[in-house]
């Protein structure tokens, strides 16, 4: 009786590490869409080096989106906007980018020079088939 008891914990406590390493194994994908500003890229991996939510408006920043991998469904457009957060009118969009979609796009960056957003809080939201994805707030500072 006591076997099977130890038997059963050991099997249990086994079962759980194959299911943490099959869970939590990092294998260079991305989990789901992301949002990232920040000033520069790393070149090799494109990601933004010291992400940002406070930015200064003197410095050109750099706006890097990273997708979700999707084989085996159906391609999903995605559009990524830029809108004043603090306003609830969704119609005042300053700017909108439609972002090329084929099965090689994993990302996209573009650059916003400095003194064309002024001072306060903006928002991007990164749109898939006209569903949100992904929204990212932050502050642009004087």
């Amino acid at each position: 009786m006591i076997k099977r008891k130890k038997l059963l914990i050991l099997s249990i406590v086994l079962i759980s590490i194959v299911i943490f390493y099959f869970i939590l194994k990092d294998d260079g994908e991305i989990n789901r869409d992301n949002i990232e500003i920040g000033y520069k890229t790393n070149d090799e991996s494109q990601q933004i080096i010291d992400p940002q939510n406070k930015v200064d408006r003197n410095k050109e920043i750099i706006v890097s989106t990273h997708f979700k991998d999707n084989s085996g469904k159906e391609k999903q457009n995605k559009k990524f906007v830029l809108k004043l957060a603090n306003i609830k009118d969704k119609s005042n969009v300053l700017m909108e980018e439609t972002i090329p979609n084929d099965e090689t796009t994993s990302g996209y960056e573009f650059k916003i020079s400095p003194g064309k957003l002024s001072a306060g809080k903006y928002q991007f939201s990164l749109y898939r088939d006209n569903n949100l994805s992904v929204e990212k707030v932050f502050t642009v500072k004087r």
